[in-house]
């Protein structure tokens, strides 16, 4: 009896890391791409009939654009330089987001870019600070 619970201690060990490693295996491919749209997918989920696929369009582009804002804001604080964004007080999600779309439309947009960039240009085209 005493060699038999060994032996199920090497099994039971043998399989947890091979059920480890397949778990890697299956997320890592997800991991790496899990957070990074380009203009083509953020299009598709903006236009969509679908809420939860709105829901996603506003919250991609409102998060953006509160990461530039923050950005400016740290640079203006620390370093004295010019804000970038002068944001309307009160705009809403969905007024950024009509922003996005209009400028995403425009010839010039290449929508094989990233999300955010897209979403850059189209707040610094509306929303720059006068110099």
């Amino acid at each position: 009896m005493p060699k038999i619970l060994p032996l199920f201690s090497t099994v039971k060990h043998l399989l947890a890391s091979c059920l480890l490693m397949i778990t890697g295996a299956v997320a890592a491919p997800t991991i790496a791409h899990a957070d990074f749209i380009d203009g083509n997918a953020l299009k598709l989920y903006c236009t969509s009939q679908n809420p939860t696929d709105d829901a996603i369009c506003i919250v991609y582009i409102t998060g953006a654009v509160d990461a530039f804002t923050t950005v400016d804001l740290f640079s203006e604080k620390s370093s004295d330089n010019k804000r970038v964004f002068c944001m309307p007080e009160g705009i809403q999600p969905d007024a950024l987001k009509a922003t996005t779309m209009k400028w995403m439309q425009r010839p010039e947009s290449n929508l094989d870019f990233a999300a955010t960039l897209l979403i850059w240009g189209a707040m610094k085209d509306s929303y720059s600070c006068p110099e």
